[in-house]
């Protein structure tokens, strides 16, 4: 049986995921409040990124937008 019919998943479940570069590194971030976001998943090949505790899954980011 496919993985797809045993766990379906809801396109909802995608629409607040991006990914945004922090400090050089590519992160998979989820919005959790307005300017909260917590990191899902590093997208950085570089080994030492994964050693960085700001940059463990899990951890809550706190983003600003600025207009030039």
């Amino acid at each position: 049986m496919p993985e797809e019919l045993m766990f379906p998943s809801v396109g909802t479940d995608f629409e607040k995921q991006s990914i945004i570069e922090l400090n050089g590194v590519q992160l998979l971030v989820q919005q959790t409040d307005n300017s909260q976001y917590e990191i899902i998943r590093l997208m950085s090949s570089d080994p030492q990124h994964y050693l960085d505790s700001q940059l463990c899954p899990g951890q809550k980011i706190t983003m600003s937008f600025s207009i030039n």
